[in-house]
């Protein structure tokens, strides 16, 4: 009886898991998007030329790394955009903190490859 109850217990704990887990999931990924949203615009409220000119390099950053990334001329494309966007704001004598970097590029990524598939 004893078993019985167990497995009774353990496919109903399963099957909640399986139902609730990506529930929980997709309203914790759209938490943290809304929350990189929002920092973003305190930023670019903060510091609105070197944030755009962030963006710009940024774009520019993604759309080499995917091209040189299909071409194999390199391996990791999020370093290779990162070293781009790092030294160009460098030679403009702009320094902008690594995470604030990866912000953009990351958004770079959305705006170009993922438009329209999440809002």
């Amino acid at each position: 009886m004893r078993e019985v109850l167990l497995e009774f217990v353990s496919l109903l704990a399963e099957s909640l898991l399986n139902w609730l887990l990506p529930v929980v999931a997709s309203m914790a990924a759209a938490w943290l998007f809304a929350k990189a949203k929002e920092a973003w615009a305190k930023l670019k409220a903060a510091k609105p030329e070197e944030i755009e000119l962030l963006e710009k390099i940024a774009r520019m950053a993604v759309l080499a790394a995917e091209q040189s990334g299909l071409s194999g001329a390199i391996q990791d494309k999020k370093a290779y955009a990162l070293d781009l966007v790092e030294n160009a704001l460098l030679e403009r004598g702009i320094k902008v903190n690594i995470h604030e970097i990866e912000a953009a590029i990351e958004a770079a990524v959305m705006n170009e490859f993922n438009r329209g598939k999440v809002e």
